[in-house]
């Protein structure tokens, strides 16, 4: 049945090959090219992410597996009309899968704990014989103890509407309407689960697609961390870390009064168990690599750089589930300055900031303060020749032609190697002000006549006003390469 249903089109930032190389770095492991590397994704369904970081790192290679030929032939088709030829879209039962090339990432989001134990195999398999020696793995995955209190409720909505009818649209929608009848009535089980009540809320906001691949897959199995560093292990593979960031590091991940379990830090597999238990973790993206922490010097060479609008830094930020990271501006500000419009080494902006008078320590626990809070994030080497820079806009061109009749639509940007969220008012004035220089205020008004918005002299002052708001984020749209 899934495999004729299509999965929604999401953009996962998860998927950021970038940040998958910063947490293996982190932890002193051997990571690949930040421009040349192969990345493969297992279940790519629509291709929706994996096409916006082909765009955004023409100079790798991208690879989407998904056995709903929909998929498949929706992704091919948006790939080659956006002018993307780094990229490439195969239709495949992955249990009958042709050896892949070998690949530096390795990624799958929710697959791992939705197939049969034979496509587990297969996935062991292909990890086994195409990650690279340096490789790294992406594996996201429904997991306990977060789930053990509310698998009762996936439970009951199968059971009720499981087999009313061939229509499993109608089926999902049925079994939701249960929950939300059971929740009216207040049974035991919520009593005993007051969170439950809001459990249920959230699923009846979900895409109807979302709920039938999440809840209704035959063999959708939550996972311990143990559970999955075991299989993993088990093919060569090496925990490495998990994203975001924040949670590899135990001083801030934990709550307030957890202090006394970061001395197991040290132990990093131990350490995982409590602090799911802590953090009543459901669901996990998990790095694995190829190779065994050595030390490696990585995390010097890693560039970064700041990826967001607004860069004004507040005290104290609190991240969900967290203790509270104090960002003094006497350590923070130096940083956030020294990468204010560019990119930079991590050994450039400590000997930047060593210069500022901040000693090496305090240097470094800003620097990756201001990682985990994601004020800056790791980006890739930003060498590129101005042949690839003219093609790059070209492509960019028609991501913002797509955007113009979309309520929410993701751009490449070349700076970040990843996506940004923007609407159709923001493509509109990014359109504007890169094709029409000469007149982007009376294109604006004519666009807006055109789509019936008014007659032109009705709509030539909104125009103006919106344009000159827009004008004030230039140098972010600048940073990151989108003008």
């Amino acid at each position: 049945m899934l495999d004729q249903i299509p999965y929604t089109d999401t953009f996962f930032t998860e998927l950021n090959p970038h940040i998958l190389r910063c947490i293996s770095a982190l932890r002193g492991f051997d990571v690949p090219d930040s421009i040349s590397f192969t990345y493969c994704e297992l279940g790519c369904g629509n291709g929706n992410s994996l096409i916006v970081y082909a765009a955004a790192n023409p100079q790798a290679t991208f690879i989407g597996i998904d056995f709903n030929r929909d998929h498949i032939d929706h992704a091919n088709k948006r790939a080659a009309s956006l002018g993307i030829s780094n990229c490439r879209f195969i239709q495949a039962d992955i249990t009958n899968l042709e050896q892949l090339p070998t690949c530096e990432y390795i990624v799958m989001h929710g697959l791992y704990a939705w197939v049969h134990q034979s496509v587990r195999n297969a996935i062991h398999g292909i990890i086994k014989k195409s990650l690279s020696s340096n490789g790294l793995a992406l594996i996201s995955y429904n997991a306990y103890p977060g789930w053990h209190v509310y698998e009762p409720l996936r439970m009951m909505m199968r059971e009720y509407s499981m087999g009313l009818s061939d229509d499993p649209f109608y089926n999902a929608e049925q079994g939701i309407g249960f929950l939300e009848w059971m929740l009216e009535r207040n049974p035991e089980y919520v009593k005993a689960v007051p969170s439950a009540a809001s459990f249920i809320k959230e699923l009846s906001r979900h895409d109807i697609k979302y709920i039938i691949h999440e809840y209704y897959a035959d063999n959708w199995t939550p996972l311990s961390f143990s559970d999955m560093e075991h299989n993993m292990s088990e093919i060569g593979l090496t925990f490495v870390g998990q994203i975001p960031l924040y949670l590899n590091n135990g001083a801030i991940c934990l709550p307030e009064g957890f202090d006394d379990f970061l001395a197991l830090e040290e132990d990093v597999s131990r350490f995982e168990v409590f602090k799911d238990l802590i953090r009543n973790t459901m669901f996990r993206w998990d790095v694995y690599a190829k190779n065994e922490p050595q030390d490696f010097q990585g995390f010097q060479n890693l560039h970064l750089g700041i990826v967001q609008m607004e860069t004004n830094l507040e005290d104290r930020i609190t991240l969900p589930g967290c203790s509270p990271v104090d960002l003094d501006s006497a350590y923070h500000e130096p940083i956030m300055q020294a990468l204010n419009d560019r990119h930079m080494h991590v050994k450039s902006i400590l000997a930047y900031a060593e210069e500022k008078g901040i000693s090496m320590e305090h240097a470094r626990n800003a620097l990756l303060n201001l990682l985990y809070t994601e004020h800056i994030k790791p980006i890739p080497d930003s060498i590129h020749s101005e042949a690839s820079r003219m093609a790059f806009k070209q492509v960019l061109a028609r991501f913002l032609e797509e955007a113009l009749i979309s309520n929410v639509h993701v751009i490449p940007s070349s700076f970040s190697g990843s996506g940004i969220h923007i609407n159709q008012d923001t493509a509109l004035m990014l359109i504007a002000i890169t094709k029409h220089t000469d007149n982007p205020i009376e294109w604006i008004a004519e666009w807006m006549e055109i789509q019936g918005y008014g007659d032109y002299v009705d709509v030539i002052d909104k125009a103006r006003t919106a344009y000159h708001q827009f004008i004030h984020t230039l140098p972010f749209w600048k940073r990151m390469n989108i003008v």
